[in-house]
């Protein structure tokens, strides 16, 4: 399918490894998840609320590179069709939270 064919940038990829030194691959995850199935980030506050401004930074920046400009109070902007971007997102943040466990 067309998603699949979607790859990560560079950027993306040193995101990600610094959320996963940071241990919020899975706050992502479900942040991501919520927004894929919801069509929004529903519940996207309560990750801001819980996390410091670096990871909440690090996260809107990983976001951003996605094609969804997420804002502080939890609500999304999505650009240019960001579906693909996405989904590429959420498959690399789900297989970071499997194997970090």
């Amino acid at each position: 399918t067309q998603f699949i064919s979607a790859e990560l940038m560079d950027d993306q990829l040193l995101l990600l490894l610094e959320s996963l030194e940071r241990r919020i691959v899975s706050q992502q995850l479900n942040l991501v998840r919520a927004h894929i199935t919801l069509g929004s980030f529903q519940g996207g506050t309560d990750y801001f609320n819980s996390s410091n401004e670096e990871e909440q930074m690090l996260t809107m920046e990983l976001l951003e590179l996605s094609g969804v400009q997420l804002q502080e109070d939890g609500s999304a902007v999505p650009r240019d069709q960001p579906f693909e971007a996405m989904a590429a997102l959420f498959a690399a943040l789900y297989v970071l939270s499997f194997l970090s466990g």
